[in-house]
């Protein structure tokens, strides 16, 4: 008899331990950073190759654009390698891409190049340098924004920045989890969204030797399409090391970050397209010579 009820007891442990690792599961998918991977079943090999094949192509049209700040035109270097391949199915945005332009890794441009159709691709920048500069495609100036729309400020924290890069990303993403950003999304009717916050930055930079020691740009997203990006920094003060961040945009619609319930920065919609002078630069792709869609 005695064996029998241990037998029994042990059967009743496994099966609550396996009940606990099923939940366990299912959490870690639900706040996991990325979605969960598709069951390859539900991804055709056809269009595996074509989503491939687009986020090869939207690497390549990004390289046609250049960056050159400031008086002596000094170059804003495109990273080789997107920071994040998105898609959106709120909009119906099949796979698009996240490409940065920097200088000592400090982003000056931010670009989101996208699919609408098979036929039609989209390039948006956005100005996230406090310089004036130009974007050329080309011999052609595309864009030379007067201002833009990210303005910095300290982040009045208890927490003063750790010693070790490592201890700072706990920190940085602690942090970036306490913004709440709302986005006003639709052309013609309105959803307010809630942002998500994407909890590995795309992208690190800073040195121990300069003004901004480190820094991490975190995203906020629908699906995984960045519409609004923070840039948080640690930095040299006459105080020692502080905290500060910037927001900026990554999308034509409506934002609001907050703060303890408090708006920190805000942006209306800018339904405008294609102006030089703007604080974004948002069109249609044209395709240069040899370039085609892929298909």
């Amino acid at each position: 008899m005695l064996s029998q009820r241990w037998s029994h007891c042990e059967w009743i442990g496994l099966k609550l331990m396996a009940a606990i690792a099923a939940v366990v599961l299912i959490m870690s998918v639900a706040f996991a950073d990325e979605p969960p991977k598709v069951n390859s079943t539900e991804v055709t090999p056809e269009e595996a190759r074509l989503r491939k094949a687009r986020v090869k192509f939207l690497s390549e049209a990004v390289k046609n654009f250049a960056v050159q700040v400031g008086e002596d035109e000094v170059e804003s270097k495109l990273r080789s390698e997107p920071a994040l391949v998105w898609d959106n199915p709120v909009s119906g945005t099949k796979v698009g891409i996240l490409a940065l332009f920097t200088r000592n890794g400090r982003p000056d441009v931010m670009a989101q190049f996208s699919f609408t159709s098979p036929e039609n691709a989209v390039n948006e920048f956005h100005n996230f340098c406090g310089e004036k500069f130009v974007m050329k495609r080309g011999t052609l100036t595309t864009w030379a924004p007067a201002e833009t729309a990210t303005k910095w400020q300290t982040l009045d924290s208890t927490e003063k920045p750790a010693a070790t890069p490592t201890l700072r990303l706990v920190q940085m993403r602690r942090l970036a989890e306490k913004f709440v950003v709302e986005d006003e999304f639709g052309w013609d009717k309105k959803e307010l969204n809630q942002l998500r916050l994407l909890t590995t930055p795309v992208h690190r930079y800073g040195k121990a030797d300069e003004e901004t020691v480190d820094g991490a740009v975190f995203v906020y997203t629908l699906a995984t399409d960045p519409e609004a990006v923070l840039m948080l920094e640690c930095a040299k003060g006459e105080s020692g090391l502080y905290w500060r961040y910037g927001f900026g945009p990554m999308s034509i619609y409506a934002l609001k970050a907050k703060l303890d319930n408090t708006v920190v920065w805000e942006i209306p919609e800018r339904k405008i397209f294609g102006q030089p002078k703007s604080v974004q630069y948002v069109s249609p792709y044209q395709l240069g010579p040899g370039e085609k869609f892929p298909k």
